[in-house]
């Protein structure tokens, strides 16, 4: 299957341009898109071209997709939590720049919130397929396993006798 078949050219310009401006070589680009260095190259000479010729512009909005896209394909994950003042998002690596305190009251306040909710017990089985009524809930008691596992490495990295020290 060739790359226009899984994504259209528009696409593949504004991709291989704003992340080669991100510093990502055009190998890995290419590799990304599952297309050759070759065309990657082509795709982002193409957008460059049409942004010299005013044709398309530079935005906020897409530069902020393909950095929160090359962010996501890097392994960090956006995550939903709940504090006193209301709902929160937050990149899991921004979350691990927090210390042990900051950490615990965000998963506090994230239980507290989801073990009012009477139908928390639903949150175990998977989700329906079409609309989820639980989704917020879910997406909460996943930041909660997220937190929980960065207070886990924290620890880990601070307790007596640790090998990182």
């Amino acid at each position: 299957m060739s790359a226009p078949e899984k994504a259209s050219p528009e696409v593949l310009e504004e991709g291989c341009y704003y992340l080669s401006k991100m510093g990502l070589s055009l190998a890995l680009v290419a590799a990304k898109f599952e297309i050759t260095k070759e065309e990657a190259a082509r795709y982002k000479a193409s957008y460059a071209k049409k942004l010299k010729e005013g044709k398309v512009t530079v935005d906020d909005f897409d530069r902020t997709f393909w950095k929160e896209l090359r962010a996501e394909a890097e392994g960090d994950t956006k995550v939903t939590f709940v504090s006193e003042k209301g709902f929160h998002h937050a990149w899991r690596s921004d979350l691990k720049k927090l210390d042990g305190p900051s950490l615990m009251t965000i998963y506090e306040s994230s239980k507290a919130f989801l073990d009012m909710d009477p139908n928390q017990r639903f949150l175990d089985y998977s989700a329906p397929k079409g609309y989820d009524p639980l989704a917020l809930q879910r997406e909460v008691k996943r930041a909660m396993g997220i937190v929980s596992s960065i207070l886990e490495e924290k620890w880990e990295k601070e307790k007596p006798g640790s090998q990182s020290s």
